[in-house]
C-alpha cells in the first residue's frame, strides 16, 4: 500500500477508536455502528491518497457491515433460525485488530480480508448450514 505514514496511522487510530467501542458495547447494532468506522476511515483516505488496495479494503469491509447488518434487521424482525452471537462480533473484533496489525507493519492483508470474507458468509443461509456442520471455522 503506497500512502504516507501521516495516513496510514490515521487509519490504525481509527481500527483503534473503532475496537475499543465495540469491545464496551453489549449492543449487536451498536458494534457494526462502530465498526463502519473502519470502512469510512478508509474510504477517507483514499479520496485523498489514492490506493487499489485501499479500495479493496473499503469495498469488503463495507461488505461486511451490509451483511451484518441485514443479518441484524433479519433477527429483528423474528428470524430466529441465523442467530448472531456474541462469537460473530469477537471474531469482527479480532479481524479488525489483526487488520490494524498488518497496516502499521506494511503487511499482506488479503489473508485478513479473506477472513472478514468468510465471517460475512457465515452470516448467510448456506454458511450457517456449514458453520453448524463444522465446515466454515470462524
Amino acid at each position: 500500500m503506497e500512502i504516507t505514514k501521516k495516513m496510514k496511522d490515521e487509519i490504525i487510530k481509527e481500527i483503534d477508536l473503532v475496537v475499543d467501542a465495540m469491545k464496551k458495547s453489549e449492543d449487536p447494532l451498536k458494534k457494526l455502528y462502530f465498526f463502519s468506522g473502519i470502512h469510512a476511515a478508509i474510504n477517507r483516505v483514499f479520496n485523498m491518497e489514492y490506493d487499489p488496495e485501499l479500495v479493496f479494503m473499503h469495498h469488503v469491509l463495507s461488505a461486511v457491515h451490509t451483511g451484518f447488518l441485514g443479518r441484524i434487521n433479519a433477527m429483528r424482525k423474528g428470524d430466529t433460525v441465523i442467530v448472531l452471537d456474541d462469537s460473530y462480533f469477537k471474531k469482527l473484533i479480532s479481524l479488525s485488530i489483526n487488520l490494524k496489525d498488518k497496516i502499521s507493519e506494511n503487511g499482506n492483508v488479503d489473508d485478513t480480508l479473506k477472513e472478514f470474507i468468510v465471517l460475512l458468509y457465515a452470516t448467510t443461509g448456506n454458511g450457517y448450514y456449514l458453520k453448524q456442520k463444522g465446515l466454515l471455522k470462524m
